[in-house]
C-alpha cells in the first residue's frame, strides 16, 4: 500500500506545559506506522487444532525517521 507523505511535519514540545511545538526540519522519510497484530493462542484441550485471536498491534522497538543532514 502506497502512502503519500508529502506535507507531513514532525514536531515536539520541549515540556508538557510548553505553549508551542518546535518543528524538526528537512524530514525526508517516515516509517510505516501500520504495525503487525500479535496472535494470541486460545487453544484448549478440547480443540482438534491450534486456535488464535488477534491481539494488540506491535509497532516494533522504535520508529526511524530520516532527515537531510545539514552541518550548519
Amino acid at each position: 500500500m502506497a502512502v503519500i507523505s508529502k506535507g507531513i511535519k514532525l514536531s515536539y514540545k520541549a515540556t508538557e506545559s510548553a505553549e508551542a511545538y518546535t518543528e524538526l526540519t528537512d524530514l525526508q522519510e517516515i516509517p510505516e506506522l501500520g504495525g503487525d497484530t500479535e496472535a494470541i493462542e486460545i487453544t484448549t484441550l478440547a480443540d482438534a487444532a491450534h486456535r488464535y485471536t488477534d491481539g494488540i498491534k506491535n509497532y516494533g522497538d522504535s520508529l526511524a525517521f530520516k532527515f537531510l543532514y545539514d552541518p550548519t
